[in-house]
């Protein structure tokens, strides 16, 4: 009901970007918990854990041995979260600016235009040609896992491929949802500019 009363589009882009930063570092966590899980059973595996803990009575088979994750370079996510924070501080704080000179702030023209800026941020989000093996889900931030039914996998380009350990599939990924993710951040700064232009001319 707000949104459908709303003047301007009521969007709030800086929850979203915490959001979204929150994602990345939930990769990174990842990572980290494989190196270490996987490590620490190699560990186990030379020290002869497994075959010193086996009942002699059962047959057991020790689980196989697995390489280390490589490391891997999530700063192009970073940064692209950083430059989404920024524009959307800058948006935020233009709303708060039409907010309190009041309604004739923005004239009809320029409230369309800047409704028709933020409708295409939301749009920005999707790569026409979809996430790796399921190009039908166009939208680079959420989509529900392959295997999950309807439960979400955030960032699953890149996600999924560390879920099945294809490492150097994962981090090809990073560079393609990274610029996905500076395309919105640009479109956030457009949506910013247009305010505040808007803003300015009815002085």
């Amino acid at each position: 009901m707000r949104l459908a009363d709303a003047e301007l589009i009521p969007f709030e882009y800086s929850g979203m970007a915490d959001n979204i930063a929150k994602y990345v570092t939930d990769l990174e966590k990842l990572l980290k918990d494989k190196q270490d899980e996987i490590s620490e059973r190699n560990l186990e595996l030379d020290e002869g854990v497994f075959t010193a803990e086996a009942d002699p009575r059962k047959t057991s088979v020790p689980p196989p041995r697995e390489s280390v994750p490589p490391y891997m370079n999530f700063a192009p996510l970073k940064n692209a979260v950083e430059s989404i924070k920024r524009s959307a501080d800058r948006y935020q704080a233009a709303v708060a600016k039409a907010q309190v000179e009041g309604a004739p702030a923005l004239s009809a023209q320029s409230l369309g235009a800047l409704n028709a800026d933020l409708l295409r941020i939301q749009r920005t989000f999707l790569l026409e040609r979809g996430l790796p093996e399921r190009p039908w889900f166009k939208h680079q931030v959420y989509a529900p896992g392959a295997y999950t039914g309807y439960g979400a996998k955030p960032i699953a380009a890149v996600r999924e491929y560390m879920d099945e350990k294809k490492w150097a599939e994962a981090e090809a990924q990073v560079p393609v949802v990274a610029k996905v993710l500076e395309d919105v951040a640009a479109a956030i700064g457009k949506a910013a500019d247009d305010l505040e232009s808007a803003i300015a001319s009815r002085h």
